[in-house]
């Protein structure tokens, strides 16, 4: 999920999606990219237990599963 700027540089983009725009608590599937609209915390799970990561706004994540955000809100694609 990138695009390229007019000199060629690679800059992160978030595609706009209904129902993937500053969601809320809850449980969602990323299929590569999670961004952070205000301060948040989410969590992904491992077969050995529960990452807890905490995102400042404007924060992007590469990340492709299932994860869960306990607080703030986020824009995931």
């Amino acid at each position: 999920m990138s695009m390229t700027k007019f000199r060629g540089d690679v800059v992160q983009a978030v595609p706009l999606i209904e129902g993937q725009i500053n969601v809320g608590a809850g449980t969602y599937e990323a299929k590569g990219l999670i961004h952070a609209d205000v301060d948040c915390t989410i969590t992904l799970p491992y077969p050995s237990g529960v990452a807890t990561v905490n995102l400042l706004e404007g924060e992007d994540r590469g990340y492709v599963g299932e994860f869960t955000v306990t607080s703030g809100t986020v824009t995931y694609a």
